[in-house]
């Protein structure tokens, strides 16, 4: 097989997975998506540099070692709209305000194959009747990305909101210390957070 012909395949193959995510509304069914996913960007790096072939076996290695299964995000709201504006003495003129107030990964120990939940919660005003907001969730080891959790966007209104997303560990993963980073964005604002958790 040519060079060329292994980086169409692999462009295709990248194409079917944009595909198949592109309309899900349930992130719970992603087994092997790392592996996948990994498979495919080290097939087209692998073709850049001569080595398309090792490029997939590689790319499927570091794939299938992060490849977090994500589940549905679950949000409610913690406080109504009056009771937020209360908490922080919130005044109309102040114009929009996002406010981190808390986040945590539940259980703090897991072990591999486990489930935990990453939750943020967080305070919008002067959002109207709802803005489009972004939370992107990704997995940290020693500061360094192990992997994108997931990314998506809602409609929210003013109040604080609680939003939670369970995760199945990885297998593989290896024991220690783990940080799930929570970044919280709208067309004005942005906030982050770090919610550590042990892998055994």
């Amino acid at each position: 097989m040519n060079h060329r012909l292994v980086f169409f395949v692999s462009v295709a193959m990248a194409g079917c997975v944009a595909v198949s995510l592109s309309g899900c509304e349930t992130y719970g069914e992603a087994a092997g998506l790392g592996a996948g996913l990994g498979a495919v960007a080290g097939g087209i790096i692998g073709h850049q540099s001569g080595h398309a072939v090792e490029g997939a076996l590689i790319g499927a290695a570091v794939g299938g070692a992060t490849g977090l299964i994500a589940h549905d995000i679950k949000a409610r709201k913690e406080r109504t709209r009056e009771q937020t504006v209360v908490a922080y003495n919130y005044a109309p003129s102040q114009g929009e305000m996002l406010t981190l107030e808390r986040s945590e990964v539940l259980p703090g120990t897991v072990r591999p194959g486990e489930v935990a939940e990453a939750s943020v919660q967080y305070a919008l005003l002067g959002a109207g009747s709802g803005i489009e907001v972004s939370e992107q969730r990704s997995l940290l080891r020693n500061g360094q990305l192990i992997a994108d959790v997931s990314t998506h966007s809602f409609n929210r209104d003013d109040g604080t909101w609680v939003s939670s997303q369970p995760f199945r560990v990885p297998t593989n993963l290896q024991p220690g210390s783990y940080t799930i980073v929570t970044s919280v964005r709208t067309s004005r604002s942005a906030i982050s957070s770090q919610a550590a958790f042990n892998v055994l």
